[in-house]
């Protein structure tokens, strides 16, 4: 009677699960559904901003400007000096960089850093935009990089609104008067992938 019972107890707890397939195999086989992700917002990175940059900025009595103007460079790597003297010797320029900013890529100069250029220090026309209008009242900010195969780095963006946020107060520039240089020109700068939109969700 004992042996009956013992076969069937061994029968119970290895032969059943085998038939009907619940062993622990099975189980992590089993598909897993996609988890969504959606699109993450822009980031939220604390921008150090160097004294000296800061410094420069608020050294002097400004200009009545009207515009804030946003460009690529359309170009990999660069900085203030090599641009510097690419518009000096190629284009003719003898005022030099004919922005009044330049936020790098990390290829050429930091990654977010924010370079102040001459025509910012002096006060003087830029040579960015190619419409008197907002060569005259429009500061010029280009970011390092061609946003037409590429996104900004985070820092960049991070550094650009703090550049944006600084230049609205000091120069009292509103929220619809930031704008892209396609805006007012045929021209895909600063490229497709530049995420103006959210951009100008982050700025009041």
């Amino acid at each position: 009677m004992i042996k009956y019972k013992w076969a069937y107890l061994m029968f119970l707890i290895f032969i059943m699960p085998v038939m009907y397939g619940c062993s622990s195999t099975q189980v992590t086989t089993l598909p897993t559904l996609p988890t969504y992700k959606p699109e993450k917002p822009l980031p939220n990175i604390d921008i150090v901003i160097p004294y000296g940059v800061r410094k420069e900025l608020n050294q002097f009595k400004i200009r009545p400007w009207k515009y804030i103007v946003i460009h690529h460079s359309a170009s990999d790597r660069g900085n203030a000096v090599s641009i510097d003297k690419y518009h000096k010797e190629e284009r003719g320029w003898v005022n030099g960089l004919g922005y009044d900013f330049l936020i790098g890529n990390g290829n050429g100069s930091r990654d977010g850093q924010i370079e102040v250029g001459g025509r910012w220090n002096k006060q003087i026309d830029g040579a960015h935009a190619g419409n008197p209008e907002y060569n005259k009242y429009g500061i010029g900010i280009c970011l390092v990089g061609n946003f037409d195969n590429d996104y900004p780095t985070n820092q960049q963006i991070s550094s650009l609104l703090y550049l944006i946020n600084y230049l609205q107060k000091r120069c009292n520039i509103p929220k619809e008067n930031i704008i892209m240089h396609k805006t007012f020109r045929k021209t895909v700068c600063p490229g497709k992938r530049f995420p103006y939109n959210k951009l100008m969700a982050r700025l009041k």
